[in-house]
């Protein structure tokens, strides 16, 4: 009974001219009454284009794929936001910098284009950027609020923060930010870096990502009317400068900064971290699931947390509850923990149930989908399996942290336990026997080999 249904679709889908036929059509609409059937694309006056996402943002729809209420949204951003600043807490404790980068929406920006149709909504509680600066400023975290900055321009610079037809801040927009991204860096570590040299704007061909949205209308011709300005520019050579690490978290505003601009003449890397699961621009790694997220953060001079407005909901993609968690645990407490959760989904025969039909459905192993759920709730909420992080000073902390510490003793050990192949080999085969991690084994011997020197 499925034969004419998929055959009906395939002729939909295949018949001659297809492509060129829907483009055609889709140009009528564009031309004819600035009209688009893309789901993803809200056509706003002028022949402005606005991202689904960012509508649903600005008149307080998207607060409720989070959030049951206003009350509750506030209550979840405030938990991230204390999360957020223990974090920068600890990492500053071993000279390192964590910050926020808010950066901009076009909607909040650029107003005065939203689709007519649809109003902005009434409750400022109801968006998560009217929220977080509050929060940030009343906790004292490092944030970088590039929202406020953009709405605070527009009207005096001589180009447009957003291109008409894209979704990204323009590309000439993104160049003005890193050099601000840059001064702010400067300001946090007290350093001093490469300065980037902008020269006056010009007209030029649109480049990548300038019209994202415009792609998505699927028509044959370009579809904006505004130009698309960009500059040139060149970076200092002043040797005195540095080039810190940097690991950048957050949504794909990113690109439009590591796509025209040479991050690595500035930084001695940088890495990119999507939502914090892929990693662009690491030599080593592809996903943070592989990554020993200690060592990353420790080998950091700077780690930023950056979401427009609209993904401002999702602030970190769990990794500050993630880094709170390992920078506060050892290794092996936090395997017990996971374990726990583990046992309690064996122990649930309808827990058990839907997650070996998830496995079967995916086509994984079934103990890959309980690991997967248990890190989940850990990481959802890990107060609740370590109450001392609940503490708004933390003050356990994993002992591998004091490799950081030059005057620490057992730092000392665990360095020269990197330091000496045949040692560290030796202790890797010994986790290995003991079905432990390589830290668990190094914390104890370092102890041990502390404790005989007393």
């Amino acid at each position: 009974g499925e034969v004419q249904s998929d055959m009906e679709q395939y002729s939909k889908d295949n018949f001659g001219f297809r492509e060129g036929l829907i483009r055609l059509y889709n140009q009528y609409l564009w031309d004819c009454y600035r009209k688009s059937y893309s789901k993803t694309v809200y056509v706003g006056e002028e022949g402005w284009l606005y991202e689904k996402e960012i509508v649903e943002d600005y008149i307080g729809k998207r607060m409720y794929e989070f959030a049951e209420s206003p009350e509750s949204l506030k209550a979840k951003l405030t938990t991230e936001a204390v999360r957020v600043k223990k974090v920068q807490d600890i990492l500053a404790c071993y000279g390192k910098h964590l910050f926020v980068l808010m950066e901009p929406d076009k909607a909040r920006t650029y107003p005065e284009y939203f689709p007519k149709n649809l109003k902005k909504t009434d409750n400022p509680n109801a968006v998560a950027a009217n929220i977080y600066p509050h929060l940030f400023d009343s906790l004292g975290v490092n944030c970088m609020n590039v929202d406020a900055w953009f709405r605070q321009i527009k009207g005096s610079v001589d180009y447009a923060l957003y291109p008409q037809t894209g979704t990204h801040w323009s590309n000439l927009a993104a160049l003005h930010a890193m050099d601000s991204i840059i001064r702010y860096m400067e300001s946090l570590g007290g350093l001093k870096m490469k300065e980037l040299q902008i020269s006056d704007v010009k007209y030029d061909t649109t480049m990548t990502p300038d019209d994202d949205l415009e792609k998505l209308l699927n028509v044959n011709k370009r579809s904006h009317d505004i130009p698309n300005y960009y500059a040139d520019f060149a970076l200092t050579n002043d040797s005195n400068v540095m080039q810190p690490a940097w690991i950048h978290i957050g949504d794909s505003y990113y690109w439009n900064l590591s796509y025209h601009i040479p991050l690595d003449e500035i930084f001695s890397y940088h890495h990119y971290w999507y939502y914090n699961s892929s990693i662009f621009y690491d030599s080593e790694y592809t996903s943070t699931r592989d990554i020993n997220l200690i060592g990353q953060l420790m080998s950091a001079d700077f780690v930023s947390l950056g979401y427009c407005t609209a993904q401002l909901y999702g602030l970190s993609s769990r990794f500050s509850a993630q880094a709170l968690v390992n920078l506060c645990h050892n290794a092996e407490e936090v395997e017990a923990a996971i374990q726990g959760i583990e046992q309690n989904i064996y122990s649930n025969g309808q827990w058990k149930a839907s997650l070996e039909e998830k496995a079967e459905s995916e086509d994984r192993s079934f103990e890959d989908v309980v690991r997967d759920d248990a890190l989940y709730l850990l990481y959802s909420n890990p107060e609740s399996y370590f109450p001392d992080l609940l503490d708004e000073h933390p003050a356990s902390r994993n002992e591998m942290l004091s490799m950081f510490l030059p005057d620490n003793a057992m730092g000392q050990i665990l360095r020269n336990m990197y330091n000496n192949p045949e040692w560290l080999a030796a202790l890797k085969e010994k986790a290995e026997e003991q079905h432990v991690s390589l830290e668990t084994v190094m914390i104890r011997d370092a102890k041990w080999v502390l404790e005989t020197n007393q």
